[in-house]
Formats: C-alpha cells, sequence, structure tokens
C-alpha cells in the first residue's frame, strides 16, 4: 500500500516506516499535522494518524481527510486512553484504533486485515513477455480471485460471475483457470483439491527477498529497538544521577520532592529530610588529594544506600554534603534515624583517612513549602551544628523557640 503516517515521536516514526517498508509499502511520514494537508492532493490506501500531535490534532486531521476523500482508510493511534476521543475517532469514521504502547505486530495485523483495492492488487500482477492481453473472461476470473483474497474460490463462484450463472462443465471451467495461469509471469494461482483455487498472497510471489530475509531484517530493527531503549535508558541515568556516587542528583530529587509533596497534600503523609556534611573534609582533599576523597565519597554512598530504606531518597546535593528524603516519616523518627547514622559513619573503614564526622540538619515539610524553603530550613539547622561544634544532630525549630541539638 501506498501509506501516509502522522507520528511525532521521531523513535517511533521511524520504527513504524522500517517495519512497513519491510512489508513492501511505501511511507510517506510526517510529525507535524500542519504539513499533512499540502499532501491531501495525493492518493493514499492507508493513513496512520497519531492523535496528540503539534498544530492540528489527529481528530481534525481525520476530518479534513474524509472530507476529501469519503473512501480513505483511517487507523488512529494514541497514548489516551479517553472514550470521548476514541467514540470521535469512530464517530468520524476512523477503520481502526491503537493504544500505545504498542506491539508492531499488532499494527501489521490490522493493517493485513484492511481491504485492498483490486486496482492496487494488479500492478503486482505481470504477463508472461509476448502474451497476449487477458480475454474477457480470464480478466473476470482474475477480478474475482482478487475480490476474494486468500480465501478459496469455488467452481459455483465461477460459473455464477465470469459466466453470468450459465451453467458450465468442470472441464471449460478447468480449462478457463489453466489459460489464465499460462498467462501470468508468476505462478500465483493455488489449487485447493476439490475445493477450487486461491491467490494466497500476491506479495510473497513477487518479492524478491526471501521470508527468511524478512524476518532477519525484522530481529536486526527488533535488536535497533533494544539498542535504542537501552541507550536511552542510559542517558536517563546519567541524566538523573550524580557521576560519582550514583545517587540522585538535584534534578531527580526535584522530581521525586514534588510527588511527595503531593501525597502530603492529599493524604496527609508526613515528609521529613536529612541535610548532611561531612566535616573538615576540605582538608582530606588538600592533604590527600581528591583521588583519596572521591573513594571515601563511594563508600559513603555505599554505606548510605545499605543504611536507608528503599523508599527514602538518598542524594548527593553538592561537594561533601548529601540530602535524604524520607517519605510518611516523623521529625522524631528521622532524628533517630539520623543519630543512628552519625555513629555508622565514624565506623567507616578508609585506609589513610581515619574515623570520619558528619554533622547533620533536620525538618519536616510544611503547608506552603516549595523545595527550596524545605530545604533552607534543614540547611538552618545543619549550619547551627557546624557552628556548634560539628559531629551534631540538629532539628530546626522556629526562632523564637530555639534549636534541639544531640
Amino acid at each position: 500500500m501506498k501509506i501516509l503516517l502522522l507520528e511525532d515521536d521521531i523513535a517511533l516514526n521511524k520504527a513504524i516506516k522500517k517495519v512497513l517498508e519491510l512489508d513492501h509499502h511505501t511511507v510517506d511520514t510526517f510529525i507535524d499535522g500542519e504539513t499533512i494537508i499540502a499532501s491531501l492532493d495525493q492518493w493514499y490506501d492507508l493513513y496512520i494518524l497519531d492523535i496528540n500531535v503539534p498544530h492540528i490534532s489527529g481528530l481534525e486531521l481525520l476530518n479534513i481527510i474524509l472530507e476529501h476523500n469519503d473512501q480513505a482508510k483511517v487507523i488512529m493511534i494514541s497514548s489516551n486512553t479517553d472514550v470521548q476521543s476514541l467514540e470521535t475517532a469512530y464517530h468520524i469514521g476512523c477503520v481502526d484504533y491503537l493504544k500505545k504502547p504498542f506491539h508492531i505486530a499488532e499494527l501489521r495485523a490490522k493493517i493485513n486485515r484492511l481491504k485492498i483495492s483490486r486496482e492496487h492488487l494488479h500492478s503486482g500482477i505481470a504477463l508472461k513477455p509476448d502474451t497476449e492481453a487477458l480475454a474477457k473472461k480470464e480478466r473476470r476470473l482474475l477480478n474475482l480471485l482478487l475480490d476474494h483474497l486468500e480465501l478459496v474460490v469455488n467452481y459455483e463462484m465461477i460459473q455464477n460471475y465470469v459466466y453470468e450463472n450459465k451453467p458450465m462443465s468442470m472441464d471449460a471451467l478447468r480449462a478457463l483457470v489453466r489459460r489464465l495461469r499460462s498467462k501470468l509471469d508468476d505462478d500465483i494461482i493455488e489449487n485447493i483439491i476439490d475445493e477450487g483455487y486461491t491467490i494466497a498472497n500476491i506479495h510473497d510471489t513477487t518479492n524478491q527477498e526471501s521470508k527468511e530475509t524478512i524476518e532477519q531484517k525484522l530481529e536486526a530493527l527488533e535488536e535497533e529497538n533494544s539498542k535504542l531503549k537501552l541507550e536511552k535508558k542510559v542517558l536517563l541515568k546519567r541524566s538523573t544521577t550524580d557521576a560519582l556516587t550514583g545517587l540522585y542528583n538535584r534534578i531527580k530529587i526535584q522530581e521525586i520532592f514534588l510527588y511527595e509533596q503531593q501525597q502530603f497534600i492529599n493524604h496527609g503523609d508526613e515528609l521529613s529530610v536529612i541535610l548532611m556534611d561531612l566535616d573538615d573534609f576540605k582538608y582530606v582533599n588538600d592533604t590527600h588529594g581528591h583521588n583519596v576523597g572521591d573513594k571515601y565519597l563511594k563508600k559513603l554512598a555505599e554505606t548510605l544506600t545499605e543504611f536507608f530504606r528503599t523508599v527514602d531518597i538518598i542524594g548527593r546535593w553538592g561537594g561533601e554534603e548529601f540530602l535524604i528524603l524520607l517519605p510518611k516519616t516523623s521529625i522524631l523518627e528521622a532524628k533517630s534515624k539520623a543519630l543512628i547514622l552519625r555513629d555508622v559513619i565514624k565506623d567507616i573503614d578508609c585506609p589513610k583517612l581515619g574515623s570520619r564526622t558528619a554533622s547533620f540538619g533536620l525538618t519536616t515539610l510544611m503547608n506552603a513549602d516549595t523545595l527550596s524553603s524545605f530545604v533552607g530550613r534543614a540547611d538552618d539547622a545543619l549550619l547551627k551544628a557546624k557552628a556548634n561544634g560539628k559531629d551534631r544532630v540538629e532539628i530546626f525549630t522556629p526562632p523564637l523557640q530555639g534549636s534541639i541539638i544531640f
């Protein structure tokens, strides 16, 4: 078929195009709905339209395309599961609908079930060189077979359609089939014993490539797609984690904070934070070098990951400063965790450095907090812990009440 594909996800657009071209379709691709308007004068067997695309929605385009050509076949695709959009698409006149994410085999199956115009199928059939044109009855027989592609055409159907219900002997019917067969360049007509005849799949006989080659290409495409997914996963990890420690970075912490803040607003779930800073770590880097300092930070990251729950969010806030979000945790529970962690850090075994200490600032989420105000209070508590001798845990309290130091 000649297919128009509208999909603004470039990777998905390319993947669909590659697979459909392996099935010997011609595919024109677009990522912007507006650019399709100029292509309405071209003829396509099939339109595949994403509903959510820039400038003009797929539903608007579906309406425009069918006003221009009421015989057009359109398949809609979308991640939108809104029933109203689905009903609208079918009401306007789409022939099918696919919800993302979908397996490419599902799209191929939906395309293969569509009835292809006889004129289009004729383009895949050639006569033998120096063969005279098909006679009227031979042409009618070929059309009958094409109208029932992959179905069995029995002798009665041939008699009724080709000979217009005129009684014919079995020998005469078989002779007609033989004459048509003898003129075709490829032997596409299959004899179904005691039943009739069929054209199983025109493309199977006209393709220059074997099914095995197509399967190999599909497997290669699947492998390429897997590699792209892996690369995307690696890039996502790099963009959300600290390169040295593997802990979350500020970008990811901001994202998680917004989710936990919503839980606080909707369900009243408490959220506490521990802001931790290693004491006198500049001395370590200046005296032993950054390589030794980096090894210690990696070891500390491993310790923090083992110490906290899987639901806790551990991030490197900057330098030797670390931030831990504790969902569904009161400030007193956070204090208890911080006091234990203070001793755990002292026990970290790192050659050359000996025992190190850290200071901690704690607070809990309040109404109207932003990440900046939330962490800002913890930072105020941390600064007081440093000012009061380091190796301490301090909870932020309003200025009039003073600070609580442990």
